[in-house]
């Protein structure tokens, strides 16, 4: 198979590709209708260190970036073993991904921003229940439709005060965001937010969609 510079040079200024030419960069994807294999689930783990909370000259160990592949459109049956080499501080999902299983990523130590896409409908119970996670955001996009019963479940993290609930949410789970650092919350009019864990100090504001 071609890799993506070889390909490149195909298409450059001035050049007449061939039939074999688009041939080669079409089977060089996946098409969204094909199954991927189990080659093509690999995941891309990245590296990075972890220091003391108390000296930052000291390195206490690693932590993992996971990087899923497009095409992928369910996580689930799924659960990190919660030692030192797999901590999970950060992940990248794709777009094509549709649901993320119950589970999936409990007690884990997620931190910075997390991003769920548009194209991920359904978030199952306790999806990202942890309280060691450290998020200072959480961004979900318009389309996702269902967010389960204590799917952000996040105790100790102290940063995430302000939360944006889409327009296209239609069903909030019992505590899915008992998140008790929230201070605002923008959510549509008319989402039942009453058994969503949402603290009684925090702010909602409603939006109308026009």
């Amino acid at each position: 198979m071609k890799t993506k510079e070889e390909l490149k040079l195909y298409f450059e200024n001035g050049d007449k590709p061939t039939q074999e030419n688009f041939g080669e960069w079409l089977d060089s994807y996946w098409h969204k209708s094909e199954k991927l294999g189990n080659s093509a689930l690999d995941l891309i783990t990245y590296q990075e260190f972890r220091y003391s909370p108390t000296d930052n000259t000291e390195i206490t160990g690693n932590d993992s970036i996971i990087v899923f592949p497009e095409g992928i459109k369910i996580i689930g049956g799924f659960r990190f073993n919660l030692t030192l080499q797999n901590r999970v501080t950060k992940i990248q999902f794709p777009q094509s991904l549709e649901i993320i299983r119950a589970n999936a990523f409990g007690a884990q130590y997620l931190r910075g921003t997390l991003t769920i896409p548009g194209s991920c409908k359904v978030i199952e119970a306790h999806a990202f229940n942890s309280t060691v996670a450290d998020l200072s955001e959480l961004v979900l996009e318009n389309g996702i439709e269902t967010i389960a019963d204590g799917s952000f479940q996040l105790l100790g993290c102290k940063n995430l005060t302000d939360l944006y609930i889409p327009k296209s949410v239609k069903s909030v789970g019992q505590s899915a965001f008992y998140i008790p650092a929230l201070k605002t919350v923008s959510a549509p009019d008319g989402l039942d937010l009453s058994n969503a864990g949402i603290p009684e100090t925090a702010t909602i504001l409603r939006y109308v969609d026009l």
